[in-house]
């Protein structure tokens, strides 16, 4: 076995054209597809990124938007139990004056049946005493005469 100068350069020439020829053809297209794969990957990432910045946007605009309902449904079932409030309130002062209007008018009514009541009290009285001083006096005795007595006996009564 020799070692032959121009079988070592001849070698060394293969291996150098193989080089250039795998580094034309074959490095620069791996080298461009790896570039572009990662700036597609890269893309891709930032897509993610971005959708997960618009994720937790939309999120935190959610979260505002039910403390906001819950804020607002509460406000409105306070506000439905003050409404309640004053109107059973208005109801129970109504029924309270109408029962005032009618202990009222019950009062009145009485005083009115008790006047009307003495008025045909005292009628029947005069009339009973109109007819005992006519069996008295076995004379006809006039009413207007007899009602001047018993009114004077009233009033000194009264």
């Amino acid at each position: 076995m020799e070692i032959s100068i121009v079988e070592i350069l001849l070698h060394i020439v293969n291996i150098v054209i193989l080089f250039l020829v795998l580094r034309k053809f074959l490095y620069k297209p791996v080298i461009k597809f790896l570039n572009k794969r990662t700036e597609g990957i890269q893309k891709q990432i930032d897509e993610a990124a971005k959708m997960q910045t618009e994720a937790e946007q939309l999120k935190s605009k959610y979260d505002e938007m039910m403390t906001n309902a819950q804020e607002l449904a509460s406000q409105i079932i306070d506000q439905g139990r003050s409404i309640a409030d004053d109107q059973a309130k208005q109801i129970v002062a109504d029924a309270e004056g109408q029962a005032s209007e009618l202990k009222d008018r019950a009062k009145k009514a009485i005083v009115e049946q008790k006047k009307q009541a003495v008025i045909e009290m005292r009628q029947e009285v005069t009339r009973i005493a109109v007819q005992i001083a006519e069996k008295v006096l076995e004379r006809e005795v006039s009413y207007e005469d007899n009602k001047d007595i018993i009114d004077r006996f009233f009033e000194k009564v009264s």
